[in-house]
């Protein structure tokens, strides 16, 4: 595993620390990202435990431990960042890009042309930014993939972490720099070795993995380190190995990716560390970046059409069928665009993600025959269509909701001559089952659910 003929040393992480040209061994620094809730599926970088070489996948860990493999066909994924819809971006360093997964494992190209990425973190507006470690650059990408410089400079960069005012930490060669969200650039801690991974907690403590070298010698241990808002450093959790990832879930609950060898082959485990410091081993032979699965739950702005986490409006002319949408930030209009062209019989009478590739759908109903159908589309642009069930006589779809709380839209039916409402539960455009809603006096209609 060793050869010092074929290796190239850096003294920063452990993943960049050494590279095989052979191509054998390549690893990533390894980088946990919480979201908001600790019984989230975990997701991390596959890894061969006995050629140490990255396997192209991404795997799927349930609370209790029970894999998966999520994704596959990738070449040397180095970090992991879930965004506020579920999606789940991956830096490729074999190829350059960052891949985006909707929650359903649809695959898209987000952006190309990068070079060794190792950091990714999502501000609170949806816009991400990516680490080069070799450049030194922090790049930022609108929630539409427009790329631009945010920082440059920097001593190989790797984590990142935003707190809750919008601040933007980065672990650097030594130390950790704050950026404001307007770029000022400040030094927040100096004094460290490698620092890897950052995390913060509800109360805004910044943890910071700093570990040493697998190749050191005599070795260096690693160490969790706290830093309090103004910046008091205290010791959080050593004797590790090589610690090489963090996340807090919601219980303030800190996990540790930690890695070390055992006879020439790479293995490693994710800890969980309570608050009060109590440790236990929540999964073994863990070893590259990872994250933790953001909760599902009901998008906050289901009009959503543009990503930019505010409402839009959906417009329908009935004279001609044309939709369109109108961007707005709050009451503010922004910009607009032409949607699809309705059919003759046909109307739109709800907008939600049928098909979880966190974008806004239609959802049609032809009164005349009882047909649904739904139209999936990316922002305005209609990509495809799909027949879903038909109404029993009588009956009208008046809206979609997710009633059953499983994050797929259902349909909400109404009979006017009874005044009875019912929910159909769906899976995508497939019926799965339903079920009768209360009865409405007379003379009252349903308008919402």
């Amino acid at each position: 595993m060793k050869n010092k003929q074929t290796e190239t040393k850096s003294r920063s992480g452990f993943g960049l620390t050494r590279h095989l040209i052979s191509g054998v061994l390549c690893f990533a620094v390894i980088s946990l990202i919480c979201s908001s809730a600790s019984a989230q599926n975990l997701f991390a970088v596959g890894v061969d435990p006995t050629t140490g070489g990255f396997n192209g996948s991404i795997d799927e860990f349930t609370p209790n431990g029970v894999r998966s493999i999520f994704a596959s066909g990738l070449t040397s994924p180095f970090a992991l960042a879930f965004d506020r819809r579920g999606n789940l971006f991956v830096a490729d360093a074999g190829s350059g890009a960052v891949y985006k997964f909707t929650p359903a494992g649809v695959r898209t190209t987000f952006a190309l042309g990068l070079s060794v990425t190792v950091g990714l973190a999502f501000d609170s507006a949806g816009n991400l930014f990516a680490t080069e470690f070799y450049s030194g650059q922090i790049y930022k990408f609108t929630p539409n993939g427009v790329r631009s410089t945010f920082a440059s400079g920097l001593g190989e960069p790797q984590g990142l972490a935003f707190d809750k005012a919008g601040n933007l930490f980065v672990a650097v060669l030594g130390g950790v720099v704050k950026f404001t969200p307007t770029g000022v650039r400040t030094a927040f801690a100096s004094g460290l070795t490698t620092p890897f991974a950052l995390a913060f907690d509800s109360g805004g403590n910044l943890f910071v993995a700093d570990g040493g070298d697998p190749w050191d010698y005599p070795p260096v241990d690693g160490a969790v380190y706290k830093f309090t808002p103004t910046g008091v450093r205290s010791i959080f959790a050593s004797g590790l190995t090589y610690p090489d990832g963090l996340a807090i879930d919601s219980a303030d609950n800190l996990f540790v990716a930690d890695v070390h060898w055992e006879q020439q082959t790479l293995a490693g485990s994710i800890l969980k560390i309570t608050p009060s410091g109590v440790r236990t081993t929540f999964a073994s032979r863990i070893v590259a970046a990872m994250a933790f699965q953001r909760n599902l739950a009901p998008n906050p702005a289901p009009y959503d059409f543009n990503d930019d986490g505010h409402s839009d409006y959906l417009l329908y002319n009935s004279s001609t069928r044309q939709t369109a949408i109108w961007y707005l930030n709050n009451n503010v209009l922004i910009g607009s665009a032409s949607g699809p062209v309705v059919p003759a019989g046909w109307s739109v009478v709800g907008v939600a993600d049928f098909n979880r590739d966190a974008h806004p759908d239609y959802a049609l109903f032809n009164s005349t025959t009882g047909q649904t159908a739904i139209w999936y589309l990316s922002g305005p642009t209609l990509l495809s269509g799909a027949f879903g069930p038909t109404l029993p006589s009588g009956w009208a779809l008046l809206a979609t909701a997710d009633f059953n709380g499983d994050n797929k839209p259902d349909y909400v039916l109404y009979k006017a001559s009874t005044g009875q409402t019912a929910i159909w539960y769906l899976n995508n455009n497939i019926f799965v089952s339903g079920a009768y809603g209360p009865t409405l006096p007379a003379a009252w209609s349903l308008i919402a659910p």
